[in-house]
């Protein structure tokens, strides 16, 4: 009975821990940062190719792919963006703080991590209803 007692506390405070550690971010703290951390708006698409996950600055030609990997190698988004990308959305409009994991270059896709991701606008893959056609002008 005791014996069954301390192997559920032993279990239950390995587990708390690794339950807190899925919703902390592990990108600005990551010793593979290189400069800091940026706010800014754009559009998140899913792409062929590595990063999958790119993200296009609005009003500027950068692109930004996204590092979804923790330094330990297990996969992490923000719980927002898991939630927003599970629908297959063609892209997600948003609100992103990311931090670059490389020095930036021109012409060149940049490497970050994301910290958070916030005001989420997904595109549907849906096509909208094709419009009626319309008589010529006589």
């Amino acid at each position: 009975m005791i014996r069954t007692f301390l192997a559920a506390l032993l279990l239950s405070a390995l587990a708390i821990p690794a339950l807190a550690d899925d919703a902390r971010p592990q990108c600005k703290g990551s010793p593979k940062v290189v400069d800091e951390c940026v706010t800014l708006y754009g559009v998140l698409g899913v792409y062929t190719g590595t990063p999958s996950i790119r993200i296009w600055p609005v009003g500027t030609k950068k692109l930004y792919g996204v590092s979804d990997t923790r330094d330990d190698g297990s996969v992490w988004l923000p719980p927002r963006l898991k939630d927003a990308l599970a629908a297959n959305p063609v892209e997600i409009n948003g609100k992103f703080v990311m931090c670059p994991l490389e020095p930036a270059r021109d012409n060149h896709l940049t490497l970050v991590c994301l910290e958070s991701a916030t005001e989420l606008r997904p595109v549907s893959r849906e096509q909208p209803a094709a419009a009626a056609p319309t008589a010529p002008a006589k």
